[in-house]
């Protein structure tokens, strides 16, 4: 029996049962293809799940730290920085009043970071001089209570001239600047 003549003897039958076979030669085919691919990708599941599990673990409590640190610190937003900078000048071991908070340009060192600072000075009176040890609390005070603030520049002033074997009343005139490092919201990736 030649091609020819079993082609020539084909009937609906034969056709479907042909045509049947060659397609599940083909889907076995894929079929075989595509275990194998879902095997390799259990296999690198399997792997990968612990170190995954334990990095988002890890970085779980990472951001909890650091929320715990942002509540705790009062220097959680940028808003109002002079509500923590004055909050800071009436604390009991500070006692320095009322104080203007003068925000300055903010200027950018980094790329996507930009400093903010703030210029601390008396607002009662510009003749006003205090202690040295409550400056000293003040500024201290200042980068304790919050991890983004830094004491960049202080400027002290005797209260009074005097000649050099006079003894000093240890009071001064002042004025602090002090800057926080934060995200560049502006340049910042959408």
């Amino acid at each position: 029996m030649s091609v020819r003549d079993f082609f020539g003897a084909m009937n609906l039958a034969r056709w479907i049962i042909v045509l049947g076979l060659l397609g599940s030669i083909g889907l076995a085919s894929n079929g075989w293809r595509l275990h194998e691919r879902r095997a390799a990708l259990q296999d690198e599941l399997a792997e990968a799940i612990p170190a995954r599990a334990q990095n988002i673990q890890f970085l779980g409590q990472l951001y909890s730290k650091l929320q715990a640190d942002a509540e705790r610190e009062g220097f959680v937003t940028q808003d109002k920085p002079d509500l923590y900078f004055r909050g800071i000048a009436t604390d009991d071991t500070v006692k320095l009043g009322q104080i203007e908070v003068a925000p300055t340009d903010p200027r950018s060192f980094y790329k996507g970071t930009v400093d903010l600072s703030y210029t601390l000075r008396p607002s009662v009176s510009k003749d006003e001089s205090y202690p040295r040890d409550r400056l000293a609390n003040f500024m201290y005070l200042i980068e304790q209570k919050s991890g983004r603030v830094r004491v960049t520049r202080v400027r002290l002033d005797p209260a009074q001239r005097l000649k050099q074997w006079e003894i000093s009343d240890d009071r001064w005139k002042w004025e602090i600047t002090a800057t926080s490092r934060a995200k560049d919201e502006r340049t910042a990736p959408k």
